[in-house]
């Protein structure tokens, strides 16, 4: 995997040599720290998401330093994991997920088992999403309207009614529209979603607005594969 690393120092935020296009981690206090749960941009280290994800981390930076325990579980890569604590000037705990957030600089990607923190993560990226702050006013980021099967490319967020709702071999599949040979759709692995224990039954989904976040496939119309539970969210 590429990753996009900053330095979190006293003063300053700088690009470590090997910058590259997905993902990014940070170092605090001498440890890399992956950003769960959240996506920032994915970028090459220059143009104007990058110039305004460095000015979010600024921010932090200038508001706070690192708090909390260290993380004890780690990834692949061997990064910390977890909600990333932060203590604000006037003693305000927060996290740095949050903050960014809050600043439009990243949008939810759930991927942990801390649905509290994740819920937390979602209150500040709506805010951010309602008020269009930061990287919400570029038309990258807009949220793509699921009945109209708009094909698009990278991570996205698809808003709509479940037109159906169905099991076919391993697989459940949500249609946001009447041909699902061109529709928008989500799917799921069937094992994984009978242990979603938030969902009532496949067929009660039908006609529920939903949201849907990941990264699309090309799959009889935009497709996004659901691989934690909070990708799908019931309005």
């Amino acid at each position: 995997m590429n990753r996009r690393r900053f330095l979190i120092g006293a003063a300053a935020v700088t690009l470590a040599p090997d910058a590259s296009l997905e993902g990014t981690s940070l170092f605090i206090e001498g440890r890399e720290r992956a950003l769960t749960d959240i996506l920032t941009p994915a970028t090459n280290g220059a143009g104007k998401e990058a110039d305004f994800f460095a000015a979010a981390i600024s921010e932090i930076l200038r508001q706070g330093t690192p708090s909390g325990p260290a993380p004890i579980a780690t990834d692949r890569w061997g990064r910390g994991e977890g909600a990333i604590f932060w203590r604000l000037g006037e003693g305000r705990e927060t996290t740095v997920q949050e903050m960014l957030l809050s600043q439009g600089a990243a949008r939810v990607a759930p991927q942990s088992d801390d649905f509290p923190f994740i819920e937390r993560c979602f209150a500040a990226e709506r805010a951010a999403r309602d008020a269009n702050l930061g990287l919400w006013a570029e038309d990258a980021w807009r949220i793509r309207d699921a009945s109209k099967s708009e094909p698009s490319s990278g991570f996205q967020i698809y808003a709509g009614v479940i037109r159906s709702a169905n099991e076919r071999k391993s697989r459940v599949f949500f249609n946001f529209g009447e041909d699902f040979r061109s529709d928008f759709t989500a799917s799921v692995a069937r094992g994984a979603f009978r242990r979603w224990k938030q969902f009532p039954d496949i067929a009660s989904l039908a006609g529920r607005r939903a949201e849907v976040r990941g990264y699309v496939e090309s799959i009889n119309g935009p497709s996004i594969e659901l691989t934690h539970p909070l990708q799908l969210r019931l309005a």
